[in-house]
């Protein structure tokens, strides 16, 4: 493992700790200021088949790389303390885990060392993964705070993100993508696909051969989706204040009406459904079919 540390001083205000106000400890009115140190870990992994990463208050990118003979995964850390010094130690502490099981699934992740108990409710540790690989056939992605965005790989994808957006672009296999907070967009895909968030929009643009199901939901944002040439089946659309307008196939309602479901048949309307969902957004779905 390489590790490079480079201290920086970057004073914060206090983020209103409870701790400060708790009469047992007699610290009324005080005030801490945290430090932060940055640094960089480096792991290598062979022979890699797919990839679990569990992040933590940091974006998490996975980028293929033909040329790539083994994984290589290196992390942005940065770590928090009341000094320089104890900063700086906490980031040494840190350990990037990089697991390979007897299948070829690697495990990543990053431990930081025990904060002190005045700063669990306010720490100011992160993490940034950056994953290259040639070739991963299934990949499993969670994080606390952060983005996520994913090449062109294989094999089941299952994101998710407690406030960020994600990203993924000509991945081929099923998509299960969520986030809490933050918009979630894919090109070139195949299906299925599952995207759900709860306050972002939701931009879903199909490989020309994908089939299968679609299943795209926010409560505040608005839906784009475009089928390729090869999608059939039945799309089902809802918002509850905004527009919806489809075309492609046959259509089911006026153009442009608010506040209804409306409905389009696309080739064998059996083969496949688009289920979309918004409470406060514009609903658009394009075919590509001839």
């Amino acid at each position: 493992m390489n590790i490079r540390v480079s201290p920086t001083s970057i004073f914060r205000p206090v983020r209103n700790l409870l701790l400060c106000a708790l009469p047992i400890l007699g610290l009324a009115g005080c005030s801490i200021n945290q430090v932060s140190s940055k640094g960089e870990l480096s792991q290598t992994v062979a022979d890699a088949k797919s990839v679990v990463v569990a992040g933590e208050n940091g974006r998490v990118e996975l980028i293929r790389d033909p040329a790539a003979t083994t994984m290589q995964i290196s992390a942005a850390i940065r770590c928090s303390a009341d000094t320089e010094e104890k900063a700086a130690a906490r980031v040494k502490a840190t350990k990037l885990i990089a697991e390979r099981d007897a299948n070829g699934k690697v495990r990543v992740a990053v431990e930081f060392p025990p904060l002190e108990p005045m700063y669990m409710a306010g720490s100011n540790d992160s993490a940034s993964i950056v994953i290259r690989a040639a070739n991963l056939d299934g990949i499993e992605v969670s994080t606390s705070n952060g983005g996520i965005t994913v090449g062109a790989f294989a094999g089941p994808a299952k994101l998710e993100t407690s406030n960020g957006s994600i990203k993924l672009t000509d991945y081929a296999g099923p998509i299960d993508a969520r986030s809490s907070n933050g918009a979630i967009v894919a090109s070139g895909v195949l299906a299925p696909v599952v995207a759900d968030t709860s306050n972002g929009r939701i931009e879903i643009a199909l490989a020309p051969q994908a089939q299968g199901n679609l299943k795209l939901d926010t409560s505040n944002g608005s839906v784009l989706l475009e089928l390729g040439e090869g999608w059939q089946g039945t799309v089902t659309a809802d918002t509850s204040n905004g527009k919806i307008d489809l075309s492609g196939g046959e259509v089911v309602g006026k153009s442009g009406m608010k506040n209804m479901n409306r409905t389009m048949t696309i080739g064998d309307a059996s083969k496949a459904t688009a289920k979309i969902d918004t409470t406060n957004g514009r609903v658009t779905v394009r075919s590509a079919k001839k």
